[in-house]
């Protein structure tokens, strides 16, 4: 489950003014985590990523307003390194940080009948810096219950926005960067898995 920071957009053209506000959004994916030693893991996956936002328009000429909603939908397989503690018998607290690569299919488009929007993505495969700290509760046959907060930046504004307004004595155009960024409530859960059994090698006389 993600929640995107609360960072507006806000600008004016000729008396029009745009606001951008992200929404709450929502994240699910799988994870595969790679244990090398009981205090330092490798963590990978793939996640699904719904970003949305509402755009509205207050035209201060005319007193008229507008609101309307979009999504940009994207795909991130995270790379991470965990370095773990442990708290107790079972509860364990980790930290970790590595990169993301994120993968965002097509542009998009929304319009009514006075105004029309376009977000363009700044590349199908983009990159972001990616940090998690977290609690874990291990239980030997019912998997690990995870809860924990991250934070994903990209290193660049993932995509650009433009919104053509059809006031009543003028047409405008509203340009800006969406920078993608969102901090996030992650829960997780992981299933249990036996430890592997060591083989003895036996000698033949």
């Amino acid at each position: 489950m993600k929640v995107l920071d609360n960072d507006q957009i806000i600008g004016e053209v000729n008396q029009t003014s745009y606001t951008i506000t992200p929404q709450f959004s929502h994240n699910f994916g799988m994870v595969i985590r790679r244990g090398f030693t009981k205090s330092l893991s490798l963590e990978t996956g793939i996640n699904y990523i719904t970003r949305r936002y509402k755009l509205s328009i207050t035209d201060l000429d005319s007193s008229f307003s507008g609101t309307s909603d979009f999504r940009f939908v994207g795909y991130e397989i995270p790379l991470q390194g965990l370095v773990y503690i442990k708290l107790g018998e079972q509860l364990y607290m980790n930290a970790s940080t590595g990169v993301s690569l994120d993968f965002y299919p097509s542009d998009i488009a929304t319009g009514e009948p006075y105004f029309f929007h376009q977000t363009i993505r700044n590349g199908w495969i983009q990159t972001a810096f990616l940090s998690n700290v977290g609690f874990e509760l291990r239980t030997r046959k019912s998997g690990y219950f995870y809860l924990g907060a991250s934070f994903h930046r990209p290193f660049k504004a993932i995509a650009n926005t433009d919104v053509l307004y059809k006031g009543h004595n003028h047409d405008d155009i509203f340009s800006t960067k969406l920078n993608g960024n969102y901090f996030t409530v992650d829960l997780r859960y992981f299933f249990h898995e036996d430890p592997e059994r060591k083989s003895k090698s036996k000698k033949k006389k």
